[in-house]
């Protein structure tokens, strides 16, 4: 996941916003997903059980509240979190060029008609 890093504390306001604007947009959501993914694959082997037990556990209240479960709480709850923003994105983005051809009247590929002539041919 992209992180920002400044020597000798926080740069002026203006830098600060250009720099994490360039962060973000240089990262890539399946990336930061897969690396979440292997972090809680290297906490499922430390720990030996899988991370949805473990954080019905966690849930639960008994699995304590030590630094390290804390840790992959979190990192559960942020690959959840990723997981649900990618999966909407690529659902918009699967719907989306269906109902901008309608809307714009291009070309169908199957009939070789715009909307509106297929449209029309219905009626």
């Amino acid at each position: 996941m992209p992180e920002l890093m400044f020597e000798n504390g926080l740069p002026p306001s203006d830098e600060f916003r250009r720099s994490l604007a360039r962060t973000i947009a240089e990262s890539n959501p399946l990336d930061d997903l897969l690396e979440l993914a292997e972090e809680l694959g290297d906490y499922e082997r430390n720990y030996g059980i899988s991370t949805e037990n473990f954080y019905a556990k966690y849930q639960a209240g008994l699995s304590g509240d030590e630094l390290h479960w804390m840790e992959w709480a979190g990192t559960y709850e942020l690959f959840m979190e990723n997981k649900r923003r990618l999966e909407s994105a690529l659902m918009r983005a699967a719907v989306q060029p269906e109902s901008e051809e309608y809307e714009t009247g291009h070309v169908s590929e199957v009939y070789g008609q715009t909307s509106e002539q297929a449209c029309r041919a219905e009626i």
